[in-house]
Parts: C-alpha cells; structure tokens; sequence
C-alpha cells in the first residue's frame, strides 16, 4: 500500500499518495480505471496531478486495503494483513487505561495473530519515552532488520505516522513529538517530513522511533467501546486527518458519516451530538464553509450510487432503497441532477465501455 498521507491544514492529501495508491494497485496486477470508478471518480482525475480531500483519498485507500487484502495500511508488517486484524485489535485495547498500557497490549496481541511480524515498543531514557519497532514472538525465523530492510522508508515512516495518529486519538488530543528519528538516510523528499510530523525529523540514527516528552505515555485513555464504533466506521480517515485537528467543519461530517453505504446516513441531529454542537450551530458553520449538510449527504449519496451501479447487480428500487429514498422516482431524479443522466443511461454508457475495451483487447490479441 501507498505511504503516509501528508494532510495539509485545508484536508487535502498531496498528489504524490495518490500516486502511490495507484501504483500499488497496478502492481498487485489490477485495473486502476475500475478502481478509480468504483468510488465515483475517473481514473484521469486521479492522475491529473491535483491534490485529492482526504475524504475521498480515505475512501480509495479502504477499497485498496479490501482489494489486495492487506489491512497493514502501508505499514511494516512482514506479510499481508488479514481483514479485521486492526479492528480486533482495537477491541483488545480499548479498555486499557493509559496510553502505555495500550501499546503493551497491542503488542501483546501482535504477538499471537497471524501475518505480523512487527510490533511496536516502548523505549524508556531518562529524559525520554519513545516507540520504536520490535520483532513479535514467533519462530519465523525472520530478524527484525531484514524486515524493516524490506519494508523500506515510507512503510517506516506510516507506521510510526500511523501510531502516532492512533495514539492521539486514544487520547483525544494531538501528542506533542518531541521528534522522530530514522536509521536510514534521507529520502528525496525527506525535507517534508518535518511537516508531516510537525517535529523535527532526524536522518542517519541508530533506529527509526517517535520520541515524546517522559510520562507521556502515562496519559489517560479517553475513549470507550462506542467511541470506537465511530471511529471503525471512517476509519483510516481519522489516522489520515486526525478529528483533532484544526480543520474544515465539513471534513469531520464527512467522517462521521463513514464507508459503510449499506447504512442510512445519519441525521444532522445525531451528527450535531456527536460533535458538541447544536444543530443550528451545525448548519450555520457549514453555511459558513460554503456547504450545507444536505448537501454533503447528497455528495455521499452520489458516490454510493455510482458504486452500486458500477459494481453491483442492485435493482434500481435496491439502490434507492439503501441511499434512503423512498421512491424509485425521486432516486432518479436526484441522480440526474447529480451526474446530468440517469441511473439506466449511466450504466449503459458503462456497459458500453466495458463492450468497447473487451473488443479492443481481443483485437490485439489477434494482432500482437
């Protein structure tokens, strides 16, 4: 999978992710056109070069994990992840009191679930704490350098971007770094590191870790089993642009309303809850943004159509009946005015590419 994501201040992901993403598509040997369009977009927007909302980039990146099942998120692993992993292990740690005892228990858990090879590990000095990589307890027989040597850089650094993430959350603010070193040299673009981590990024070390002030650890816990039920539902959105940060009121609705389409939205009442806030206060921010929240459910509610018609043998009543319209009719309507044609004629003109690309390919097969 594509590296960290670096998440400007206005929630866009920088092209060169995106990029990334692709790659790792094509070379697990799948089209990147159908997995473009599988979430609404072409595959020419998504090398057009521009960065891309980390709404969207956080949708790409949850088809890539399904689609190559590997639930590593880019990070060192030692071989694929199997779907769930990350959720389990959640619900392993989420009971624990500190932000410690959570790594502990996370690594403990590493230990025992397949595919792992790497955990993460706490490095305690004197004026320091730090987490760095440690070998699981198996009898692989793999050392922790010729992993990490395979991963590379830039899974090096998502996981160490990833935890950190993950441990904020847990904690409900942003963790201060005091820094974060690498024992590899410095990449090309090494010098944006330091914005990605909002830290000072240090190159040539004696191992690769994120270093916080002593006792940071020692943080407390503040989430609970239905706080994470939220977050498993937009994640890797939150690991991506963390809901602590200072951005766009219309990035964290978007969160809120997750991946999972088979759902009915929620309403601006439960999303106003779940943000502090009244309703009105809810709407007139978004106003303020240039939005609304109807619009935003709309924009969702396109790109789950497109996928059901793309992807999906879905009745056009099945369709309509999971976006939340109560008539057929009022689906089309609302699709028209989205995408300026109809559900049938959108998947016609698909049908009809896919016929067009079929009898090129068998065209060059007979020509080679």
């Amino acid at each position: 999978m594509s590296a960290a994501p670096s998440s400007s201040a206005n929630g866009l992901i920088s092209e060169s992710n995106v990029r990334a993403l692709l790659r790792a598509i094509v070379d697990q040997g799948h089209d990147p056109r159908e997995f473009a369009e599988a979430e609404g977009v072409t595959l020419e927007e998504l090398q057009s070069g521009v960065d891309l909302s980390a709404a969207l980039f956080g949708r790409l990146y949850q088809r890539g994990m399904l689609l190559l099942r590997d639930e590593s998120l880019g990070m060192v692993s030692g071989g694929p992840v199997a779907r769930g992993t990350f959720r389990m292990m959640c619900l392993c740690v989420i009971h624990q009191p500190t932000l410690g005892a959570i790594v502990t228990r996370a690594g403990e858990f590493m230990d025992v679930c397949n595919g792992l090879k790497v955990k993460p590990h706490i490095i305690d000095d004197r004026s320091s704490t730090s987490i760095g990589f440690a070998g699981v307890c198996d009898e692989s027989g793999h050392s922790l350098r010729q992993i990490l040597n395979a991963a590379g850089p830039m899974r090096i650094r998502t996981s160490l971007y990833m935890w950190h993430s993950l441990l904020s959350w847990f904690a409900g603010r942003s963790i201060p770094l005091r820094c974060v070193e690498f024992d590899f040299p410095m990449p090309a673009n090494g010098a944006k590191w330091t914005r990605l981590f909002r830290c000072p990024v240090d190159f040539d070390c004696e191992q690769s870790l994120i270093r916080f002030e002593k006792n940071i650890l020692q943080l407390p816990n503040v989430q609970n089993e239905q706080s994470l039920s939220v977050f498993l539902k937009s994640a890797p959105y939150q690991l991506i642009v963390p809901s602590y940060d200072d951005r766009r009121l219309s990035d964290r609705v978007l969160a809120l309303f997750g991946n999972d389409y088979s759902r009915r939205l929620p309403g601006a009442d439960h999303v106003s809850e779940q943000l502090g806030m009244s309703v009105s206060t809810l709407r007139r921010q978004l106003q303020e943004e240039g939005t609304s929240f109807q619009r935003l459910k709309d924009d969702c509610r396109r790109v789950a159509a497109v996928r059901y018609l793309a992807t999906s043998d879905l009745t056009y009543n099945e369709i309509a009946g999971l976006l939340g319209f109560d008539e057929v009719s009022a689906f089309f309507r609302a699709f028209r005015r989205w995408t300026g044609a109809t559900p049938t004629e959108y998947r016609n003109s698909l049908s009809q590419l896919a016929t067009s690309d079929e009898n090129s390919r068998d065209e060059n097969s007979r020509h080679p």
